[in-house]
């Protein structure tokens, strides 16, 4: 139904970590179908993140050219790419709730000519089938496949930091691409301090932002969980836990965010919400 692409105008500030987190809380809070999946070529950090849920079969996914972005390709070129059939081609992670399709094997994209096109359309199609797409894609204004994709989004999440330099650059739309103007747009601190100077009170202040602020402070559970490649198992085990745990302000400002990237596209979180403890 929506599809929610995560950006930043510089590389390194958190696409893939943060998407990684959003799409785990979604996937385990909310009665949604939602798929998540990676536009870069030669990278596979978001699969990695979920692989310890399941190694042998994001092994075999890895190793075929029968499954994920690839796979759906070929099928839109011979025209026999359905919304039905996408789920076919993905990694289940959490049944009927967050499936995973792993990205191209592809090298780099100068050498498919309109893949950029091919791959919007794919996800178009997905969007009959899924109520959320979460997109980590490339950063940057130049890659075409991301210009595309943030064109077609129904919210983008520009992931920032709290680097002053690096905000002035993108509230001075320097680093923009063809696109972004138009789009609804959300911002995303990521390795949040809250006791910087340049927190988010001073920072909507200072540049005037009217664009929603949110931020996920450094966690560093996440962070081993995300190099154990175990976020997901992470999120289950710890999401939940009291005030007293010390991800608590993390797991807290990740459902604030989940919430309203839904709200944004027009989910109900009340009514799609799942009680704690029920899987």
């Amino acid at each position: 139904m929506s599809i929610i692409s995560f950006w930043s105008p510089e590389h390194g500030r958190g696409n893939t970590s943060n998407s990684a987190a959003v799409g785990a809380m979604i996937g385990l809070d909310y009665d949604i179908r939602t798929l998540i999946a990676r536009t870069q070529f030669g990278d596979s950090s978001l699969e990695g993140a979920f692989l310890k849920s399941k190694e042998l079969q994001l092994r075999n996914f890895a190793a075929s050219t029968a499954s994920g972005m690839d796979a759906l390709e070929r099928l839109f070129k011979t025209k026999r790419l359905e919304a039905a059939s996408i789920s076919n081609h993905t990694l289940s992670l959490e049944p009927g709730r967050l499936d995973l399709l792993t990205g191209t094997s592809k090298s780099y994209e100068s050498a498919y000519e309109g893949i950029e096109h091919v791959i919007a359309a794919i996800f178009e199609e997905a969007k009959r089938y899924y109520q959320a797409i979460i997109l980590d894609i490339e950063g940057g204004s130049t890659n075409a496949v991301s210009n595309q994709l943030l064109k077609s989004s129904d919210l983008v999440v520009v992931n920032l930091s709290q680097d002053i330099m690096s905000l002035e650059r993108y509230i001075s739309k320097e680093q923009w691409p063809s696109g972004l103007q138009e789009t609804n747009r959300m911002i995303l601190l990521g390795q949040y301090d809250p006791h910087s100077k340049y927190n988010m009170t001073n920072i909507r202040r200072k540049f005037g932002i009217k664009d929603p602020v949110f931020a996920l402070p450094y966690c560093s559970e996440y962070r081993d969980a995300f190099n154990d490649r175990d976020v997901l198992g992470w999120f289950r085990r710890s999401r939940n836990a009291g005030r007293r745990h010390g991800s608590y302000p993390f797991f807290q400002e990740v459902r604030k965010t989940a919430k309203e990237i839904l709200a944004q596209i027009g989910v109900n979180t009340e009514i799609k919400h799942i009680e704690r403890g029920v899987s």
